[in-house]
């Protein structure tokens, strides 16, 4: 068991990123815990993200530190996350070798809102209303859709007239997922959850009522 994982993440703190992955952590590994630097935007983790991992290994001992970031958007050298890390692994080839094998990386192919997208039930949960329930037949390939928020901002805007707001309504869908099964195909997110558990099958072990107060804290950021 992964006793203390590290993340380092591209959002600000207290984001959509952050609110989920700790969501996810505490479904999946409830004994983990987790530590949380987050870098603000795409290209300060390729900057910083060795020298973060290092500290987070060496100086916070953690058992297994993510740098995570989304494909989207590309960098102009690189178009696919093969590419990307290949640049993020020349950056941390200068940590020492009992540092670096507790770094790995996750490229999320093409966004969050890819793995949002995996789970239709919880996006119509999330969007029903008791008088008019939401019908989103959703998609079974959703590493197909180059720009998820795109998808999912047309279902929200079709369904109550309103765009998707990710920093509030990434957790609150998040927490509605019943079972890892929805996320077959998915890869990053397969691979995520292999890392944290070593066996990429595992389903959660709580249900999502556990991150109750990260849905609190993602509605009260949306009403700053």
């Amino acid at each position: 068991m992964i006793q203390k994982l590290g993340l380092i993440l591209e959002c600000d703190a207290g984001g959509p990123d952050e609110l989920v992955f700790k969501c996810l952590v505490r479904r999946l590994s409830p004994e983990t815990k987790v530590l949380v630097r987050t870098q603000g935007n795409k290209p300060a983790v390729f900057e910083r993200g060795a020298d973060v991992a290092k500290s987070l290994v060496e100086t916070d001992g953690c058992d297994l530190v993510l740098v995570v970031w989304d494909l989207k958007p590309l960098f102009e050298d690189a178009g696919n996350c093969v590419d990307e890390t290949d640049d993020l692994k020349a950056n941390l080839a200068g940590l020492p070798p009992e540092t670096r094998k507790r770094v790995k990386l996750l490229c999320l192919s093409y966004e969050l809102e890819t793995w949002l997208l995996a789970d239709a039930e919880a996006v119509r949960g999330h969007l029903s209303k008791p008088t008019r329930p939401c019908k989103w037949k959703g998609s079974k390939s959703p590493e197909t859709f180059s720009d998820a928020k795109s998808t999912l901002n047309k279902v929200f805007k079709d369904f109550r007239g309103q765009r998707y707001e990710d920093f509030r309504e990434a957790i609150q869908i998040a927490s509605r997922w019943s079972t890892t099964t929805k996320f077959r195909g998915v890869s990053s997110f397969e691979r995520f959850v292999n890392l944290l558990t070593g066996d990429p099958a595992s389903d959660f072990q709580l249900d999502g009522s556990v991150c109750d107060d990260l849905c609190h804290s993602g509605q009260m950021m949306g009403r700053n």
